[in-house]
């Protein structure tokens, strides 16, 4: 993943790699960037990269990135659950994005509503909350979205958090890749009622075993049988969750998210591998038993 250098500085994880791309154009040789936590003297920047990104937001983006002032920044990195991260090329901040770690089912529902599941099973349970991944235009296509998502999973094990949860866009499929290759699966869609958006729910389990690279950790083995529907074909795809189906995975070629049932959910599996080779050419049976 950009052949990123870890290091420790003053107990801080501060991570190195290389911008391969400027302006969308391949460069010859490669700046170096570094991603490290974001404190009081990065306020007057963050809030100057906020500006930024919202002046370049596409049409309907707005409710997944909101424009923020150096006041909110000034408060913001001073609460203890919110933890910011930057990216940055010299003294550049070119990216940042947070992690805030939720306590209660309040909390998490203010960082991803509409959702249906309690990840709370104990009263000692954390969430982290992943949110705000922005980059500024000049300088995606490096994956920065991509390792500062790693980051934040590699913050969360520090923070024993049990699970980490976002939300996406569901019709920016740009959105998807960067969660996908981090292991998130896809598990449900909502409207934000802050602003109408269309979302779609991610959750990444962070107890589960590491024993291979983040980003080929599929956390799906045990998941069979598997489909792939068009990212916008919101009708299908929201019957798939109806049905217990979870995406885990994005394909950029075909623009499509696999789709797996659980193994262990025996009342739709029997009916699933009835219908399997149905499955090649049409949809239908997937939902229509």
């Amino acid at each position: 993943m950009n052949n990123i250098r870890r290091y420790i500085i003053n107990e801080r994880p501060v991570w190195q790699g290389r911008l391969h791309k400027i302006n969308n154009q391949v460069v010859d040789n490669p700046p170096s960037f570094i991603i490290r936590p974001l404190n009081h003297k990065d306020v007057e920047a963050m809030g100057e990269l906020s500006s930024e990104i919202y002046n370049h937001l596409g049409r309907g983006e707005e409710c997944f990135i909101h424009k923020h002032d150096t006041s909110y920044y000034s408060k913001a990195v001073n609460r203890p659950d919110l933890h910011y991260l930057g990216v940055f090329r010299g003294e550049k901040l070119i990216g940042m994005s947070y992690l805030r770690i939720c306590r209660s089912l309040e909390e998490f529902t203010q960082e991803i509503p509409g959702c249906r599941q309690n990840f709370f099973t104990t009263a000692e349970s954390k969430i982290a909350a992943l949110g705000a991944d922005s980059v500024l235009p000049a300088y995606r296509g490096n994956s920065l979205n991509r390792i500062m998502i790693a980051y934040r999973l590699e913050l969360a094990r520090h923070l024993q958090c049990q699970k980490a949860a976002s939300i996406i866009d569901r019709s920016n499929h740009w959105n998807m890749p960067p969660y996908f290759k981090n292991g998130f699966q896809m598990f449900g869609s909502a409207i934000d009622p802050a602003d109408g958006g269309k979302i779609a729910l991610m959750s990444y389990n962070l107890q589960a075993p590491k024993s291979v690279p983040e980003q080929e950790q599929n956390q799906t083995a045990s998941i069979q049988p598997k489909i792939s529907v068009p990212f916008n074909r919101f009708d299908i795809i929201d019957k798939l969750f109806a049905k217990g189906f979870i995406g885990c995975d994005y394909n950029k070629d075909t623009s499509s998210i696999t789709f797996a049932l659980k193994e262990g959910n025996i009342t739709y599996n029997k009916q699933v591998n009835r219908h399997w080779n149905l499955l090649s050419t049409r949809l239908r049976p997937v939902w229509e038993y």
